[in-house]
Order: structure tokens, then C-alpha cells, then sequence
């Protein structure tokens, strides 16, 4: 791996108090990295999807809904932290990831009982991160369809109707 090459770095997570879901995406778009809000390209479903879950205002990457999530204990993060820095924007383009530390964020947050991997590079990266890792408590881990608009095999209804899972294990 060549670390001395430009590299992009991540957000920081939102959290809020006693986390019970966290979602992982791959790595913020340009987009995002840009307006430093998750899933801020217009296209992307997961504000949306955010939007009718908890009743959201609307369905953007505005600072009032990311501290709406952290109100309903819902936390943001992404399993990559940096890469090598690229012209692309699709996840098969990355390069050189450096992993956040998955491992360490759940034993500071141990009310999460729910992850949910927002599609199939987030999925790819979290087993590289998690592999051996013992839980404190069960952690029910599921693959989501990815919200970006690069995702064409599932409809806007179809994502939503797998994404309401995580109303199951918020805390209360």
C-alpha cells in the first residue's frame, strides 16, 4: 500500500446520546466530503428514507436532521476513515483504505444493538475491521441495499421497506 500518496479523509461520526442503531456507509462522496454532511448528494436515498422512518422536516443533509437522528439514538459513521485520493466517486475505485476503529466505537458505545452496513463495500470493509471481535452484547449486524443513486437493483420502495428494520432496535 502506498501511504504517501494525497489521501481523503472521512467525517466524524454523529452519535448523540446512547446510540441503539448505527448505520455504516463505505466512505463519504465528494459531495459529502465537500459539504462535510453525510449523504449529501440530492440523489442518494438515505435522507429520504431518514425522512419518512422518524418524520424528518425534509430530506436533506441539514444539521437539523443529523441532530435529529442523534435524538432518536440513530448514529452516522463510515467503516473507512482515509483513502488514497481519487478522481472517481464509486466504491470499487477506492483505494488504500484505512479502517475506522469499529471495534473501539462499540465498546464506548455499548446501548448499540443494531448495525446496519449501507450496502456491499460497507459490508466488504466492516468483516475486514470486525473479524474476531467479541461483543458485550448481541449485535445483530444486517446488509442493507446501499442508498446511492448508483443502486438501480433495488426501487426507492424496496430500500425503504428493507431499512425499516432498524425502527426494531432503537433504544426506548
Amino acid at each position: 500500500m502506498d501511504r504517501t500518496s494525497p489521501r481523503e479523509y472521512g467525517l466524524a461520526p454523529i452519535i448523540g446520546n446512547d446510540p441503539g442503531v448505527l448505520i455504516l456507509g463505505s466512505f463519504p462522496s465528494k459531495m459529502s466530503l465537500a459539504a462535510q454532511r453525510y449523504y449529501a448528494n440530492p440523489r442518494n436515498h438515505f435522507w429520504h428514507i431518514m425522512q419518512i422512518l422518524f418524520s424528518l422536516a425534509d430530506d436533506g443533509a441539514t444539521g437539523e436532521n443529523q441532530e435529529a437522528l442523534e435524538e432518536r439514538h440513530v448514529a452516522v459513521w463510515d467503516v473507512i476513515a482515509s483513502r488514497a485520493f481519487q478522481t472517481g466517486a464509486m466504491d470499487r475505485d477506492i483505494r488504500d483504505p484505512v479502517m475506522n476503529d469499529i471495534p473501539g466505537f462499540l465498546r464506548e458505545h455499548p446501548t448499540i444493538r443494531f448495525i446496519g452496513l449501507n450496502g456491499g463495500k460497507a459490508a466488504e470493509c466492516f468483516k475486514k475491521v470486525i473479524h474476531d471481535t467479541p461483543f458485550s452484547s448481541p449485535i445483530v449486524i444486517t446488509r442493507l441495499p446501499s442508498t446511492s443513486p448508483a443502486n438501480a437493483t433495488y426501487s426507492f420502495g424496496q430500500k425503504l421497506e428493507r431499512w425499516r428494520v432498524i425502527l426494531d432496535y432503537l433504544v426506548r
